[in-house]
């Protein structure tokens, strides 16, 4: 009897091994490894804060004279009101006066050409204007309309001739703002 307890032993204590410590050691391998990924996005998220942090910090050294300038460059809403008081400001220089004005804004779902993934972070409006000027005075609005700090693309200009050298202008250009 004395030489059958040890083997009973070993082999109760295999049992016991098999049927409760291992179930119970591969739950601890399994929250150990989960521990770890969630250690990784504790550190992945320390690392966003700083980043944050530092953005901040480097946003709120721009001076507000070009924060300004570029709420006029992209701006966060569409404002056709003061589009169209820059547009005749910049007319207005070149003794052109506008004479209608149409806003329209196209939601990124509305354009010609759609990709599913349009994930754009602006949106596009467009505004098409008539006006009457001499040509001079046309090329030097287009140039100053060129170099203003909103971003305009032209996308077409049509004229008629009239019997005293003045033209009737109708320019379409699209503008962008944030959505």
């Amino acid at each position: 009897m004395k030489n059958i307890t040890p083997i009973i032993l070993i082999i109760l204590s295999l049992g016991i091994y098999y049927t409760f410590t291992s179930v119970e050691l591969d739950e601890v391998k399994t929250l150990q490894a989960l521990s770890g990924e969630y250690n990784n996005l504790l550190d992945n998220a320390s690392q966003i804060v700083d980043k944050r942090d530092s953005l901040l910090v480097s946003y709120r050294n721009i001076p507000q004279a070009e924060l300004d300038a570029m709420a006029i460059v992209l701006p966060d809403n569409i404002d056709a009101v003061r589009s169209a008081l820059d547009l005749d400001g910049i007319a207005g220089k070149h003794g052109v006066s506008i004479t209608s004005l149409r806003a329209e804004a196209t939601p990124s779902n509305a354009r010609l050409i759609h990709r599913q993934d349009d994930s754009s972070p602006y949106d596009v409006a467009t505004f098409t204007f008539t006006f009457v000027s001499n040509y001079n005075n046309f090329i030097d609005f287009l140039t100053d309309l060129e170099h203003s700090l909103r971003i305009m693309d032209v996308k077409s200009i049509n004229f008629q001739v009239g019997e005293s050298g003045i033209y009737e202008h109708r320019v379409t250009v699209d503008t962008y703002w944030l959505k």
